[in-house]
Parts: structure tokens; sequence; C-alpha cells
């Protein structure tokens, strides 16, 4: 048996990538969220077998920051699930309870290692009663510039061609649509401050391709069916937070 194996988060990890497995054939290929969520539910379960398998404590500790990074990933993903209606509340809100359940394990393992501690059996770990509740369970949830992001997605959603991504620039919103979350979501969680820093980074360039895009894709349809008006200011609130986010 691999180390891995003897993981209780391994094996919760897996019952995730299991149910994500059987949701995206359903959601289509269009939508960059399909790709995205198959990749970092895939991420979670080899960083935590790779960081079982290294001995250095900082690499193995590492290798967790790779998974919780994933883990915030997924569960951003599920957000936009949400909006596309891919996935109704309810079931959100039983994924997202798994996931911080995922997310939980991760940082006390990681604690573990870090002191040189290899069971896991001996880590405790528990939902606090804020955590219960079924909104804004992780941090980056709290966060304006998240529930912005989210915003221009729903937005662009409602916007004519923005379900469908018949287009190849409406799919490309949706793309710089879908990392604005996702980095921001995988950015809030990263221990180290550079890994921080550059998720904020990507954010803030996804931003800007999202506004281009917008450009480029009213240039496509007549002005009587898309008024991007309301989707630029959004990316202007977005970008200035991101600023500020980086400048502090």
């Amino acid at each position: 048996m691999f180390t891995h194996h003897k993981l209780k988060v391994y094996d919760k990890a897996l019952a995730f990538f299991g149910a994500a497995d059987r949701w995206l054939p359903k959601w289509g290929h269009r939508h960059a969220v399909v790709d995205q969520l198959g990749r970092a539910s895939e991420s979670i379960l080899l960083n935590v077998a790779e960081g079982s398998r290294l001995r250095e404590p900082s690499r193995k500790a590492q290798a967790l920051d790779y998974a919780l990074g994933s883990t915030l990933e997924c569960a951003a993903c599920l957000d936009i699930a949400a909006i596309k209606e891919f996935l109704n509340a309810v079931e959100v809100g039983k994924q997202k309870r798994c996931l911080l359940e995922i997310a939980l394990m991760l940082i006390s393992l990681r604690k573990a290692w870090l002191a040189g501690e290899i069971k896991e059996d001996s880590i405790e770990y528990q939902l606090g009663q804020t955590e219960r509740e079924p909104e804004k369970r992780f941090h980056h949830e709290r966060l304006d510039v998240y529930q912005t992001g989210l915003a221009f997605m729903r937005w662009f959603t409602a916007q004519p061609g923005g379900r469908e991504l018949s287009h190849r620039l409406a799919r490309r919103i949706d793309q710089a649509a879908t990392g604005i979350v996702l980095n921001i979501a995988e950015g809030n969680g990263r221990y180290a401050q550079l890994d921080h820093l550059r998720f904020l980074e990507m954010a803030a360039a996804a931003t800007v391709k999202a506004s281009t895009y917008l450009d480029l894709w009213g240039q496509t349809v007549s002005r009587t069916l898309l008024e991007a008006t309301s989707g630029h200011e959004s990316l202007r609130r977005i970008l200035a937070m991101l600023e500020k986010m980086l400048a502090s």
C-alpha cells in the first residue's frame, strides 16, 4: 500500500473527484469551469500523494499548500457552476462542506508534517460554528473583490450568448471571468506571500483580458442586444481592488 492510501484526506478528496467526474461530461466542454474543476480536483490528490512520498518537512508542507490551493479553486468552481445552473443550491452546499473538511484536514496535516509527525490519526480537526453556516464558509467568499467577480460572471451569463458560449469571443470572456474568480480564491489561501501576490497578478491580468474581449465581443453583436456598461463597471471595480491588495 502506498503511504497516501492511509490518509483520510486522500479518501475524502477521492470521493469529491468522483462526484466532479460524474458532473463534468454533462456541463459541456465550452465552459472554462469544466476543465478547471477537472484539473483542480485531480491536483488535490496528486499533491497529497506527492507530499506523503517526500521526506523533508518543508517540501511536504509545500505539496499540501498546492493541494489546499486546489481545494479552494474547486470551491470557487462550485460557485461558478451554481451561476451557470449546473448544480442546485443543495448540491453546492453539500460539496462545499466536503471541500471545507478537506481544507481543514490539509491544514492540520500540514502542521503535523512540519512538526515532524507522520500519522494523520493524531490530528484533530472539526468544523466551527461559523463553518457550519451554509454561506461564506471560505475566507475568500467574504472578500468584496471575490463577490464582484461572481457578479460579473452572473451578468455575463445573462447576456445574449453568455450562457451558450457559441461564439469564440464569448468563450474567451468566460475563460477570463473564470480566471478572475479562481485566482482570487486560490491566491487568498496561499501561505507564501509571493504565491499570494502571483495569483492576484493573474487575477488582475484576467480582468484586463475580460474587458478587452468584452469590447471585441461588442463589435460582433447588435448594440441593442449587448449593453456592456455594467460589465465594464464591475471589471473596473475588480481591478481597483486587486491593485490595492497588490500595493498593500
